[in-house]
């Protein structure tokens, strides 16, 4: 069965789901933590743990909105989905809700991560920030604001992420700051595997909130080849810049049938260290 996250993503992961379990298996680690530095919409790692592929995710995400989502389906799962169901969608209310959210403030975590899922659901691409809403401010298209909102079926994905709220760790860090104290805390020195989804090098200020700049890119790629002894995988565009920044790893090119399909017209890879293997993409 499948398992949903209630956030459009872009670039959504939950695709390489399959994928991603084969490479748990074959590296001997079904069972392990599972661990996403930039955790977005976590499509993937939700379908990991439902289907017992791993035992616990750690997700952690820069932005604070993302954050507030994901800390609000956890401890306030059933509040979350019942004002899934009683939302009001109008333009009014999506102004509304695009206030607090522009606003960021974290004394009111709820309220900040149900604006979050709020226009994720009714903005075009999912795009929470800078975008308009589906149909547009006069609503006039074929399809409206509540053309992704779709209430029951929403509620019931976040009450079945609360049931697993145990086994399910959110965290709100730079990416490496998480990196440094998750592989530094002896409480996470049990197998785990590491999958990475950075914002990408190409159009990434129209994709991402938290947009990585040069510098950024290349401190991940030195902390992940010099740091980072536990087995992990990471995907990227395929840019000259991204590659040479991994010359020790190996690189693979997803093919059309695994890509994350990405609106980009750059082709997508794979990173991972020597030694950690990937199931054949023929």
């Amino acid at each position: 069965m499948r398992f949903h996250s209630p956030l459009r993503y872009p670039g959504g992961k939950a695709t390489l789901s399959g994928f991603l379990a084969d490479t748990i298996r074959l590296n001997g680690l079904t069972g392990c933590s599972y661990v996403e530095p930039f955790a977005g919409g976590s499509g993937a790692a939700l379908q990991l743990l439902h289907d017992g592929a791993v035992s616990a995710l750690h997700l952690n995400d820069a932005d604070p909105r993302v954050y507030a989502f994901w800390v609000s389906v956890l401890v306030h799962t059933e509040r979350f989905a019942d004002a899934i169901v009683s939302a009001t969608l109008t333009i009014d209310e999506w102004h509304r809700q695009r206030k607090i959210c522009d606003r960021a403030d974290v004394r009111d975590l709820f309220e900040l991560g149900f604006a979050t899922f709020y226009l994720n659901r009714c903005n075009r691409s999912g795009i929470i920030r800078g975008a308009a809403p589906i149909g547009g401010y006069g609503q006039s298209g074929k399809w409206k604001m509540d053309a992704r909102f779709y209430r029951e079926t929403l509620a019931e994905r976040v009450r079945a992420i609360g049931k697993s709220r145990d086994s399910i760790h959110v965290t709100n860090d730079d990416a490496l700051n998480f990196l440094k104290h998750y592989l530094g805390s002896e409480a996470n020195q049990q197998s785990s595997f590491i999958y990475l989804d950075p914002p990408y090098y190409s159009n990434s200020k129209r994709l991402y909130m938290n947009v990585y700049e040069d510098t950024d890119h290349e401190q991940l790629a030195e902390f992940m080849q010099r740091h980072v002894n536990r087995d992990w995988l990471m995907s990227y565009d395929d840019d000259p810049f991204i590659v040479n920044l991994y010359e020790v790893c190996e690189i693979t090119k997803l093919t059309l049938a695994y890509s994350l399909q990405r609106k980009r017209e750059s082709q997508e890879v794979l990173i991972r260290p020597p030694g950690v293997e990937i199931p054949s993409l023929e």
